[in-house]
């Protein structure tokens, strides 16, 4: 491999902290719609009138990992979005606490403590959660190379010993980003994304009938994107997570 073909190397994880007990009640909502925009028409709270909770995020490149604490709510994107508005991503979801229920573009989901769904951010969906945790990793379409349609609401069961496994690397990926050095956050994010193509891989190989796969030709390591592309899309949701977190009461 030359020079050239090597991967740009990641910079230091920036990590931000959003708190709704930060925020007056009559702010609450509009903020965590605010960070939640770009991938969803609304978030709603079900029970309270305001969102409770947290968002703890941390950007790795064009990645970036986020542990979100939660009231019970619903979310909900009414149409799929265009393929060339740059939002080329996948949530992949670890549910700590809490359960989920909906459907994604008419597939039926439902989430359990381990349980771990994929949503791909362009297709629509309509999701239930109740009170909860979870970590969600946000990785680009290509860092999988799957095809979408496979994948979108595709749940990875906890009693699957690859989806342990994939449950026990996010963990570790969101607790240790915040101490530890580029070097070792992209050795980190390379081990997370094998185990995650064998969770998937896994996954699809028990559909019933089997779903489609795409794995004949090498996919490159992940690598942060040129200012200008989809990675400033995470950039600036990072951006305005961090804004409303330094809001003054």
């Amino acid at each position: 491999m030359s020079a050239a073909d090597q991967p740009k190397p990641v910079n230091p994880p920036q990590r931000g902290v959003f708190r709704t007990a930060d925020l007056p009640p009559d702010e609450r909502n509009a903020a965590w719609n605010a960070i939640a925009g770009p991938f969803f028409d609304h978030v709603v709270p079900l029970e309270d009138k305001a969102m409770d909770g947290e968002i703890r995020a941390d950007l790795l490149g064009d990645w970036a990992t986020c542990r979100i604490r939660f009231n019970p709510h619903s979310y909900a994107r009414r149409q799929a979005r265009r393929s060339d508005d740059g939002l080329d991503y996948y949530f992949i979801q670890l549910y700590c606490r809490g359960a989920l229920h909906g459907e994604c573009a008419g597939r039926a989901v439902s989430l359990r403590p381990g349980d771990i769904l994929i949503l791909d951010v362009r297709q629509a969906l309509t999701l239930r959660a109740s009170a909860g945790e979870i970590i969600t990793l946000i990785i680009p379409h290509a860092d999988i190379d799957r095809l979408p349609a496979d994948l979108h609401g595709q749940v990875l069961l906890r009693e699957r010993d690859s989806t342990r496994q994939l449950a026990a690397r996010f963990e570790s990926l969101e607790a240790r980003l915040s101490e530890i050095g580029a070097d070792e956050a992209q050795a980190l994010q390379s081990s997370v994304r094998s185990v995650l193509i064998a969770a998937i891989d896994d996954a699809l190989s028990e559909a019933d009938p089997p779903l489609r796969r795409r794995s004949s030709r090498p996919v490159p390591e992940p690598a942060c994107k040129e200012v200008g592309d989809a990675s400033t899309s995470l950039q600036a949701i990072q951006d305005t997570l961090l804004g409303w977190s330094k809001r003054d009461d």
